[in-house]
Formats: structure tokens, sequence, C-alpha cells
């Protein structure tokens, strides 16, 4: 039974044994997600890219997460080999900020 993202997560992995992923995530996420269900078994599952958000810029600095993973810290230039790298592994990413939520890309598709 699949019901959090952890499970989800377990799940993609074991399914595809070899293939380098990646779990993508807003800036906004990371500020509440020492919250979520089994966080630290995520952050050990993939590598994370951090998406830079409107209003999470310097907020995801004194995050939780952050503040526990911050030896597993990729430089952002580095963030091309993030796939290859052993969880955990994490970059934060700069670039042109979006408010439309993956809830939202969701809903786009299914129209």
């Amino acid at each position: 039974y699949v019901r959090f993202t952890a499970d989800t997560l377990a799940l993609v992995k074991a399914r595809n044994p070899g293939v380098d992923f990646v779990w993508i995530m807003g800036a906004d996420s990371l500020r509440d997600f020492h919250r979520w269900q089994r966080w630290r078994q995520i952050v050990m599952t993939f590598p994370i890219a951090v998406v830079d958000r409107p209003g999470a810029t310097l907020s995801f600095l004194s995050s939780v997460v952050a503040k526990t993973f911050d030896y597993a810290r990729v430089d952002e230039g580095d963030a091309p080999r993030l796939a290859r790298m052993k969880a955990p592994a994490w970059t934060f990413i700069h670039g042109p900020r979006s408010s439309l939520s993956s809830t939202a890309i969701r809903k786009m598709g299914q129209d």
C-alpha cells in the first residue's frame, strides 16, 4: 500500500534497479519537509534537487533538513552529476522562479 512519498520512492527504487533517479522538490516544501512522514528515509533514498521558488530562496538555509544534511550538500555547479551520486546528496538550484505547484502541473496534464 503506497500512501506516503517515502513509500512511493521506495517502490520506484525497488522496481527500477540500476536506474539513477533524482527527486525534485520546490524550496518552499523544504521548510516543512522535516514534518513529512519518514523524511530521513526520503533523503537517504535518492539524491534531491531543491528548486528555487518564490519566497523560499533564503529560508531553505535555515530548514531542519538543510542543517541536518549540510554535509551532503552538493555545489550547484555539480548538479548535472547528482543522478550518479549516492544518497544522501542534495543541491539547491537557482533559476527562474515559478509559483506553479506540482498539483497545478498535474491538473494541466489531465486537461
